[in-house]
């Protein structure tokens, strides 16, 4: 059997390793959780059965149907 050589010198240009693209997405999942902190507490409205979006919990009745309504409006194919 042949030994498996991982030196960093066999890397293409442009090409991303595994530890890149891990890093990259430990950066992401931190800005994402970072953001839900910042915008405080989100209620889930379900608009079907496989489509649901967040709102702030601070949000009227009247308002959400609002924002339910434009969204409807908006993604008329994806429902």
């Amino acid at each position: 059997m042949a030994a498996r050589q991982t030196s960093s010198g066999n890397k293409k240009t442009g090409e991303i390793t595994l530890m890149e693209r891990r890093t990259a997405t430990q950066q992401v999942e931190s800005v994402l959780k970072n953001i839900k902190e910042k915008t405080g507490k989100v209620i889930r409205v379900q608009i079907t059965s496989r489509t649901s979006i967040e709102l702030p919990a601070c949000l009227s009745q009247e308002e959400r149907d609002a924002r339910v309504a434009n969204y409807i409006k908006l993604h008329k194919s994806k429902i």
